[in-house]
């Protein structure tokens, strides 16, 4: 019961549709014959394509009918051609909604395939009118109504349509007024441009009436662009002067040239922003990737610092008590002259221990802010007993508080500067230089003796390790340096990086 309903109320709808959209082509086309080939023809094949093959019996019912009302309104006239024409489409039809799948573009290209097999088609079996005109007409309304048919079934069947609960009964409905007004305001240009431009500017109007359907295409694809040659074909065909073949021609020329430029300019603006929008997740996927990385590489690191300071340490504490149990129960002086050096070597290797230990996961990062662990680098490292100068300079002025992630990297970024500075560069003064606004900038530079670039970044995985921490956070590392022979002026190593701070 409810199909049958809805097969009376499609065939109602479809009648009503056809039947106007016949009166319009037999107006602009003075041929009640061929007018069925026109809007009525793209109208069935959209319908077609569109819909289930339970309600096809409705389509074809609502042409029927009105193939019948005319007849008996027009009994001069023979509409057999437009019966064979109408079977003839129905097995097209069914083999090609078998292959109408895919993405929006290729079923584009499908329609596009069907409507010049059909127009042409049409051409062979009216022998009444050039083959020519018979397909443009056929042709520019398939263009233009069946892309409009799939527009309204994608916005109906594929949009996920949300239950009407009563959370959603009491929000007010918001309608997009801007859009509504945006519209509005092209389609009067259009019927003014063609009411009121002058007849020496004729061959401007195409320009006129492609700058609705760019600016349509550009904010909504190629959805966009279609409503902007229906706006535009509106325009033309109610302020068409006359009816000749040629002006005719003209028109439908226009109306076929338009809607296919306009769609496929958008289909190339939405897909360029579908990819956009693609890279763009996966950019930010990968950031979130990188940040969990480098959190999990810093949890190993805490995990292994933790065990080895715990294991390592006991051990050598037993190793020292040893050794002093060893001196106070020796009278033998190279016995105790042992256990001293044990002892010593104990002590060396705690120390050693301790400052790689620190190296790998400093525990200041978890008790001090950023810039205190960074100025607490200039005493682990000892940079004065090196005849280092640090200045530190640290800008946040907005008091933006940072992630752990990047305060980790900018910490191990200076730590690792810093080291290559204290081993190889002999410099005597450092600048560090922090700025934090709506990106992160960190410049480290120093007097020293510079170095080679060429060799250093390839084959120092210090700076290259620093160059990947950076590009993983999508951030720009910059070297600069100016070895000390090279005479060219101040000598030394600049180092600027770049992060985004979110």
């Amino acid at each position: 019961m409810k199909t049958l309903f809805t097969l009376i109320y499609s065939w109602f709808l479809i009648v009503c549709t056809y039947f106007c959209l016949w009166i319009i082509s037999d107006y602009l086309l003075d041929n009640s014959i061929i007018a069925f080939l026109f809007f009525p023809f793209a109208l069935r094949m959209g319908i077609l394509i569109h819909s289930a093959r339970r309600y096809w019996s409705a389509v074809y019912l609502a042409e029927y009918s009105v193939l019948l009302l005319l007849i008996f309104s027009y009994p001069e006239n023979n509409y057999f051609s437009i019966v064979i024409l109408s079977l003839l489409s129905l097995p097209i039809v069914w083999k090609f909604q078998q292959y109408y799948v895919g993405s929006e573009f290729r079923r584009l290209l499908l329609q596009l395939g069907l409507i010049i097999g059909l127009s042409g088609l049409n051409g062979l079996f009216i022998f009444t009118e050039p083959f020519y005109f018979t397909f443009l007409i056929s042709f520019s309304a398939g263009v233009l109504l069946i892309p409009a048919c799939y527009l309204i079934s994608s916005f109906l069947f594929g949009t996920r349509w949300l239950p009407l609960t009563a959370a959603l009964v009491r929000k007010p409905v918001i309608l997009r007024s801007k859009h509504i007004f945006i519209y509005i305001i092209l389609f009067t240009l259009n019927i003014l441009i063609q009411t009121t431009l002058p007849e020496s500017f004729n061959r401007f109007a195409l320009f006129y009436l492609s700058i609705p359907i760019i600016l349509l295409a550009f904010q909504y694809g190629w959805q966009g662009a279609l409503l902007g040659t229906l706006l535009n074909s509106i325009a033309l065909m109610g302020t068409a002067h006359s009816f000749s073949n040629s002006e005719i021609t003209d028109l439908l020329l226009t109306l076929s040239a338009q809607t296919i430029t306009g769609i496929f300019l958008g289909l190339g603006i939405q897909h360029q922003r579908d990819l956009n929008y693609s890279l763009s997740r996966e950019l930010a996927k990968n950031k979130y990737l990188t940040r969990q990385l480098i959190n999990a590489e810093e949890e190993i690191r805490k995990d292994i610092s933790r065990e080895l300071h715990d294991e390592i340490g006991q051990n050598i504490t037993a190793i020292r008590t040893q050794a002093n149990i060893l001196k106070r129960i020796s009278d033998s002086v190279p016995q105790e002259r042992v256990a001293n050096i044990i002892e010593q070597l104990s002590l060396n290797i705690y120390d050693t221990m301790k400052g790689l230990l620190n190296r790998m996961r400093p525990r200041l990062l978890d008790d001090l802010d950023l810039p205190q662990a960074i100025q607490n680098l200039f005493t682990e490292l000892d940079l004065t007993s090196h005849g280092i100068t640090v200045e530190f300079n640290w800008q946040n002025q907005e008091q933006i508080t940072l992630d752990h992630v990047l305060e980790i990297t900018l910490y191990r970024l200076c730590q690792e500067s810093l080291t290559n500075i204290v081993k190889y560069s002999q410099a005597t003064y450092v600048s560090i230089q922090l700025v934090i606004n709506e990106n992160i900038t960190l410049v480290i530079q120093d007097n020293g003796i510079g170095f080679d670039k060429t060799v250093i970044v390839d084959t120092g995985f210090g700076i290259r390790g620093m160059q990947e921490r950076v590009s993983m956070l999508g951030g720009e590392f910059t070297l600069a340096s100016v070895m000390q022979q090279q005479n060219i002026g101040e000598q030394g190593t600049t180092i600027r990086i770049t992060l985004p701070r979110v």
